[in-house]
């Protein structure tokens, strides 16, 4: 059975006091994960909007996907009535764009916003790796245009913001035109994945991070009354499960430290946050085999292997197979086959058939 699809936004019509249509759009999760594209997104967004009289955009999101933000944006720019955008906690990177496409964007005074370039992992030759530079100038362009149009700064302050990874308080916010409304404090909640995705960034705030609370969790069901036993049984002590988003956090800071922030999605994949003993392990075999790598020229294989939860000695095995492979691409140790053809043999002269010849020629001088 096919699993099914998990939304990372939410999407309903509703009448608002006054008798109106709204329809209420509430994005609580990192843009563009679980397999639920823009696109579809989209599609239900002109299927809910297109009767409403207004749309309300909540947003609680680390970010995401930049180029199904802009698709957000741009859908939401398209519609013909009011947007309004309210920032219920944090709307960084790719969620600040979303925002952005607000006729009116409300912050709570504890709500932060941040904006900063777009990055990514890229691997491959230098031709390749051009192209990915200019895809995220480009990129950066449209976000520089978005913000602009909303706040009315210039190109070169947004540019030095987004440069330093800027977060915003709603004060803040409010001042340099990023939202228009400040409202009372709400109580902050993390996402799904917003512990992880904020561990990714250089600046985000300790109070921040203090501040977000993991999403409550399904209450239990209750459980059959037990049968009266003679003697109450002791206590188990139980051990609390781990925090997803904090050894994520720990996972992208021992990369930095070990200067390796580009494998931090490839150690977060082989450690699979079992623990952080289990993440620190990674990084220290992540370091090893990018030195491998890297004195092979092949440095784009590290991320590969460090997901594959490979060891020293077989990245080496591996490294050896793919340098030999291509030092001996060309040449063969294969024996040339033998002709089918018989080959006449040459033999050099032969002694006793040239003094043969003479003794018929030449008087003997014996009678």
């Amino acid at each position: 059975m096919k699993a099914k699809q998990r939304k990372w936004y939410d999407l309903k019509a509703e009448l608002n006091a006054a008798g109106k249509t709204v329809a209420e759009l509430r994005i609580y999760d990192d843009i563009g994960f679980w397999g639920t594209t823009a696109k579809a997104f989209v599609n239900e967004l002109d299927a809910v909007a297109k009767d409403a009289d207004e749309v309300l955009v909540a947003v609680n999101s680390g970010g995401g996907d930049v180029f199904d933000g802009f698709a957000i944006y741009n859908a939401l720019r398209r519609y013909s009535g009011k947007v309004t955008a309210r920032v219920d906690g944090i709307a960084a990177s790719a969620a600040s764009l979303v925002v952005m496409a607000g006729d009116t964007i409300v912050m709570p005074e504890n709500a932060m916003m941040m904006i900063h370039n777009a990055w990514t992992i890229a691997a491959g030759d230098a031709s390749a790796l051009r192209k990915t530079a200019e895809l995220l100038d480009k990129t950066r362009d449209g976000i520089v245009a978005a913000y602009r149009n909303k706040c009315g700064l210039a190109d070169d302050e947004i540019v030095a913001m987004m440069d330093a990874e800027t977060w915003m308080t709603a004060s803040e916010a409010k001042e340099r035109g990023f939202a228009d409304q400040i409202e009372a404090p709400v109580k902050l909640q993390a996402s799904v994945r917003t512990g992880e995705l904020l561990a990714r960034f250089e600046h985000t705030p300790e109070a921040l991070l203090k501040a977000l609370e993991a999403p409550p969790a399904e209450p239990p069901k209750a459980a059959a009354p037990a049968a009266p036993a003679a003697q109450a049984a002791a206590p188990v002590a139980t051990t609390p499960p781990p925090d997803p988003g904090a050894l994520a956090q720990h996972a992208f800071a021992a990369c930095r430290a070990a200067g390796l922030p580009q494998l931090a999605e490839a150690v977060v994949a082989s450690s699979a946050l079992a623990s952080n003993d289990a993440i620190d392990a990674v990084v220290a075999r992540a370091k090893d085999i990018a030195g491998l790598c890297t004195a092979a020229h092949l440095p784009e294989l590290t991320a590969q292997f460090v997901a594959d939860g490979l060891n020293a000695e077989q990245v080496r095995a591996r490294l050896y197979d793919r340098v030999m492979a291509a030092s001996t691409s060309g040449l063969s140790n294969r024996q040339p086959q033998a002709s089918q053809e018989p080959t006449e043999r040459k033999t050099g002269p032969h002694g006793p058939s040239i003094y043969s010849a003479r003794r018929k020629k030449t008087p003997s001088a014996l009678a």
